[in-house]
């Protein structure tokens, strides 16, 4: 059976030798630009280069992370840093931008490249059109369950990486554009605050409060260790655990438990299901786990509600309590120490917790206390009788962990063979068990001794003095003819110089040149001024709507386009817009899986539509093989820059509507140098986030059955209000998948004039939630001189831009 690649997160040095000692086949990790956790400690360019030495000597593999979606001004630091990551032997780029991935792809052909999942690939189409481009491997969204992984290799034969332990984010990767609009703080340039992670109160129709605040949205953490049968079995070639931004102790615990699962199934075909396994996984972090999409878990254990951060281990239930001496009993369903943390989640609903500091059992204090001993401990804070305790600190564990990487390091095995031959040259040679080799030999010639010639010993003594290294002799055979003799010096040289060979060879996993000069792209700047004879009213607008009754209610001479997003009510937007002398466009999904496209394809085939708006890089390719109508890139694929609209061009698209997260000047800068038609969206609700988890799950009338779900597509019936009580509306899209829209519309109407100074092909229009009565307020004179704004707006990032 083929080997399985263990793939582990890297944060920093440590977590990287913690990933290795514990059996990890490769590492990733990001550098101190581009990376998806910006907030990671990350590596500066001097700790690459030593990272993968390190770690290419002792046979692991570095990827590194570029998988944030880049501007043009920074195009060319990026070219000197992957010129800097090819030069030092990185094994693997992981990229999200699609221009940035054309670009290294062109310029470095031999540079292997990897598709991260922020680059949304999941289905057959979307894999189909980036092998233009040389890629070895694709990280799947994690939204895919095993069949569907299994189907998308049976139809590219591409290399897949899937994600198994671990964070999950609940939006797709690449999708989820909540904590950009919110704060300014993109996910999509490594930023991300997690407003996922925070409370929110579930709404029904009419804002009524369906669920009370919870955490509706926040992810449990994955764990299939108990299914690695299935996964090894699944055809994946890459298993990826969660963390770079996670604790060196922990990627030790993860990476082991997993190394080990995964040689005895490939050893034995027996699972590993020890209860010690899953309570040193449970302990070193977890929001209590599910086994995700991948594995088709239970909606009801996709989340949880509870909590955001660490929940530990279930230690017991409070039996009694001394609030005179914050003092509590309970009888252990773990073992506890002194030094351990633990926390109470208390029936008020607020946290409390600490270190443990005195353990006492029948009046007598100890240091430690095993499973199903009562005892009492003092905890700070409301604590009462009946509340749940947790262990979120096991200190002998964390200890233990640390052991495994801390002045530790693998071992590798060596076998030598020396000649020593008077009036000849001392010869050495030796090689490790890949069969890799170093010769070596010295300018000194051996000579007849005097009075204490050479013996065996002391000359294996001398080449077993290998301390700094990771090399052991298992085994040197030694020629040596009687009564020679030569310094120690020569021989310890010579073992100096042959290991340094071999390490050389070992570390160097790729035969690359130098590059001798790097060819920087010319960057054009934007040109502020208003179009000569042509008026803000003469830019042509196109409307994104999503039902019948809405679009109906539209009356605004400058649209001449329609983005029409239901699929089952297509027929009669299409009636409807030839009455009106509107082309109308098939707006598809950000998310169409494999299973999708037949039902797509046989709907649209019937139907005579003038053009598709394509949600991602699957229905790109879908649309050039299937149809010969035009076909325009969403915003959803993230079209950045310069390079992302020549790479979408290249791919047979005609336009693009302009990634929301760039500010106005970023947008002149691209319609200066770019001859693609480039649109702009002026108002509407954006979406925020794309969920294949339902937060409607647990409501009464939940079929649990997405794809026949009952509720109208696109009826925004549902919200989750935050904190600030801003409301961010819950629909369905026609294929069943959760849509969540920022809580503000985007409100561009009475600044047109600010939006023409950069001169777009096109303006647009998005209706989502408004009813009939909204619409008639929207002012789509497209005149730019309205003051009638509405009561809360956004000027999204035109002005501010993002991190």
């Amino acid at each position: 059976m083929k080997k399985v690649e263990l793939l582990a997160p890297a944060g920093d040095f440590e977590g990287l030798r913690a990933a290795l000692v514990n059996g990890a086949d490769a590492v990733y990790l990001g550098g101190k630009d581009f990376s998806a956790r910006a907030y990671a400690s990350n590596f500066d360019r001097a700790t690459i280069a030593e990272a993968v030495k390190y770690s290419h000597l002792r046979g692991m593999k570095v990827y590194v992370t570029i998988n944030t979606l880049l501007k043009d001004v920074e195009i060319n630091k990026l070219l000197d840093y992957v010129a800097f990551l090819y030069e030092n032997d990185v094994d693997a780029l992981i990229i999200q931008d699609i221009g940035v991935l054309s670009l290294i792809s062109y310029g470095f052909p031999d540079f292997e490249l990897h598709c991260s999942t922020q680059m949304t690939l999941h289905n057959t189409p979307g894999i189909e059109a980036i092998k233009s481009f040389g890629v070895k491997r694709v990280v799947v969204a994690r939204e895919l369950n095993i069949k569907e992984i299994q189907e998308i290799y049976n139809n590219t034969g591409m290399e897949l990486e899937v994600f198994i332990h671990g964070a999950l984010c609940v939006s797709y990767s690449g999708q989820c554009l909540i904590s950009s609009y919110i704060g300014g703080r993109s996910g999509n340039r490594g930023r991300c605050a997690q407003p996922c992670r925070r409370s929110y109160e579930l709404l029904g129709q009419n804002n009524k409060k369906l669920k009370k605040e919870a955490y509706h949205i926040s992810m449990r953490d994955l764990n299939t260790i108990k299914y690695i049968d299935k996964l090894i079995e699944g055809g994946v070639a890459s298993f990826k655990i969660e963390g770079r931004m996670k604790k060196p102790h922990y990627v030790a615990a993860i990476v082991r438990s997993y190394r080990q699962a995964i040689d005895r199934y490939l050893i034995s075909k027996q699972m590993m299901d020890e209860e010690k396994v899953r309570d040193e996984i449970a302990q070193v972090f977890n929001r209590r786990f599910t086994r995700g999409f991948i594995l088709e878990s239970p909606k009801e254990e996709i989340v949880n509600i509870e909590k955001p951060s660490n929940r530990g281990v279930y230690l017991g239930e409070v039996l009694w309590v001394d609030k005179g001496r914050n003092t509590i009993r309970l009888k252990l369903e773990k073992p506890l120490a002194v030094g351990d943390g633990i926390e109470a989640l208390t029936s008020s609903g607020k946290d409390v917790g600490g270190a443990i500091t005195t353990i006492t059992i029948n009046n007598k204090k100890v240091h430690k206390a095993d499973k199903n001993e009562t005892v009492e401990i003092v905890v700070k804070g409301n604590v009462n009788k009946g509340d749940k305790i947790f262990k979120t600190h096991d200190a002998v564990l964390t200890k233990q962990l640390q052991e495994t990487y801390e002045n530790k390091d693998i071992t590798i095995k060596l076998k030598g063979e020396i000649t020593i031959e008077i009036d000849k040259a001392i010869k050495l040679y030796i090689w490790d068990e890949l069969g890799n080799g170093a010769y070596q030999e010295s300018e000194f010639i051996v000579e007849k001794a005097i009075k204490a010639p050479l013996t065996e010993e002391r000359i294996r003594d001398n080449l077993n003095k290998l301390g700094g290294t990771p090399f052991v002799f298992e085994y040197i055979n030694i020629n040596l003819e009687k009564g020679a003799s030569a310094p120690i010096a020569t021989i310890n040289g010579l073992r100096r110089g042959a290991i340094e060979k071999l390490s050389d060879i070992k570390s160097k996993h790729h035969p690359r040149k130098m590059i001798k000069e790097i060819v920087r792209k010319p960057f054009r700047m934007p040109v502020y001024k208003l179009a000569e004879g042509k008026d803000i009213k003469t830019i042509k607008t196109s409307l994104r709507v999503d039902t019948i009754k809405q679009l109906k209610s539209i009356n605004a001479p400058t649209i001449d386009r329609v983005y029409y997003g239901d699929l089952n009510t297509l027929d009669l937007a299409i009636d409807f817009c030839k009455g009106k002398g509107w082309n109308i466009f098939f707006r598809s999904p950000n998310i169409v899986k494999d299973k999708d496209y037949n039902y797509i394809n046989e709907k649209l085939k019937h139907l005579k539509i003038d053009g598709i708006l394509a949600g991602d890089i699957g229905m790109v390719k879908n649309a050039m093989d299937q149809y010969s109508i035009p076909v325009i890139a969403d915003y959803t694929l993230n079209p950045f820059n310069s390079y992302s609209l020549d790479t979408l061009l290249g791919l047979g698209v005609t336009g693009v509507v302009i990634s929301t997260e760039l500010d106005l000047k970023s947008i002149g800068d691209l319609l200066s140098c770019s001859s693609m038609e480039i649109e702009v969206i002026v108002y509407g609700k954006l979406m925020a986030m794309t969920l294949e988890y339902c937060p409607l799950n647990d409501v009464a009338n939940c079929i649990n059955s997405c794809n026949q779900c009952s509720h109208i597509p696109y009826s925004y019936r549902w919200g989750l209000r935050d904190h600030k009580n801003m409301i961010f509306p819950i629909a369905k899209d026609f294929l069943g998948r959760t849509i969540v829209l920022n809580s503000q519309p985007l409100f561009m109407l009475d600044k047109l004039k600010e939006i023409k100074k950069v001169n777009p092909h096109r303006l647009q229009v998005s209706i989502t939630d408004e009813d009939t009565e909204k619409i008639k307020k929207i002012p789509l004179n497209m005149e730019g001189t309205t003051r009638d704004l509405p009561v809360s707006f956004t000027r999204g990032h035109y002005f501010r831009g993002v991190e």
